[in-house]
């Protein structure tokens, strides 16, 4: 892993070395550090549940993000979250670590890749996320609201929160137009203990299209489990913009939930379906409403609805205040979140 470290490294100062002559050849490169705070309570009405409270920190982390390139053809990305706040019956800080060489769970590293674009062509090496998965995987973790009822998450899907999207691979893209752009993807499986040495691999096909103010991502993922099965994934996402100012979003997921192992490690995904409606509203930079509610469906019965708000409020360029609520119906349980972000740029060349 240090080597992996001195790599990128060397190729960043290589970037700045040459960064005189970016307006000419296309070379930048930016340096983003981007404390997260969040802090989540929730609880359990004693009428309906049996009054339980408690409180997690959400989203909290310190991310890193590095973006540049070293010409119009070549361009790299380097995503990191360095810290997990600790409370009782969560991952630490340390556990990311731990997990540094592991594919079944998440880590420090989240994306480490390269684009090398050539005319219509994007051939994409190194880590990155699975192309399976609808809008919601389009953000950076950072940026994504969710709260937590216990180990529940709202306003995000079940899938996004507790499936290990970040492996290690390669994808090749091709854009038909203006407006159309496909992609085949082989990464190592979240469902493989270790990359590459575990044999277990995701294949990916996935169409993304954008037509005045309709958008889709729609996907079809083939995942490896440990017992030699391979699941599914199927994922139809569509955008409608309207009244200039509002997003209406309808994803579908052909697969509630991810199953774990007696050692808490995911083996497989639950059969079912997720139904995930999302209506956007942002009239101007500073303000930002979201409602988003979640339908999870197994074996022809419910298994899982909620429903969430975040609202976003920017007074600077560089700072976001924001909050979400959030209510969970088979669990009645209740779930807030206030925070806050820094964007802090510290090179931009």
């Amino acid at each position: 892993m240090k080597k992996l470290l001195l790599f990128f490294a060397a190729l960043l100062l290589c970037s700045l070395a040459h960064s005189q002559e970016a307006e000419e050849n296309g070379k930048y490169a930016e340096f983003q550090l981007i404390p997260r705070f969040d802090f989540n309570p929730y609880f359990t009405p004693g009428q309906t549940g049996d009054g339980s409270s408690g409180f997690t920190f959400g989203n909290t982390s310190i991310y890193t993000l590095v973006e540049g390139a070293f010409s119009d053809h070549v361009a790299f990305t380097l995503s990191n979250h360095w810290a997990a706040m600790t409370v009782p019956g969560f991952e630490d800080t340390a556990t990311l670590y731990r997990n540094t060489l592991y594919s079944n769970c998440n880590n420090w590293l989240d994306i480490a890749k390269f684009d090398f674009t050539f005319g219509n062509w994007t051939f994409t090496v190194g880590k990155d996320c699975l192309a399976s998965g609808g809008f919601e995987y389009d953000d950076w973790d950072v940026d994504v609201d969710y709260i937590l009822t216990g180990d529940k998450a709202l306003i995000a899907s079940n899938l996004w929160y507790n499936l290990p999207a970040y492996q290690w691979g390669a994808s090749v893209g091709y854009s038909i137009g203006e407006h159309t752009n496909i992609a085949l993807q082989m990464v190592t499986s979240p469902f493989g203990e270790r990359p590459f040495a575990s044999g277990l691999f995701s294949y990916s096909g996935k169409l993304n299209g954008n037509y005045g103010p309709f958008s889709n991502m729609w996907s079809a993922s083939a995942i490896q489990r440990p017992d030699g099965g391979t699941e599914w994934l199927i994922s139809l996402a569509n955008r409608l913009e309207f009244a200039d100012d509002f997003t209406f979003g309808f994803d579908w997921y052909n697969m509630a939930d991810v199953y774990y192992d007696e050692d808490e490690a995911p083996i497989g995904l639950l059969d079912g379906n997720t139904f995930r409606a999302s209506l956007e509203w942002a009239p101007e930079d500073a303000y930002y409403l979201k409602l988003a509610g979640n339908i999870y469906e197994c074996g022809g019965a419910l298994y899982d609805a909620n429903v969430g708000a975040a609202f976003h409020y920017c007074p600077l360029d560089w700072l976001q205040l924001h909050t979400a609520a959030g209510w969970d119906f088979l669990g009645n349980t209740l779930s807030a979140m206030v925070g806050v972000k820094v964007n802090f740029t510290f090179l931009s060349l």
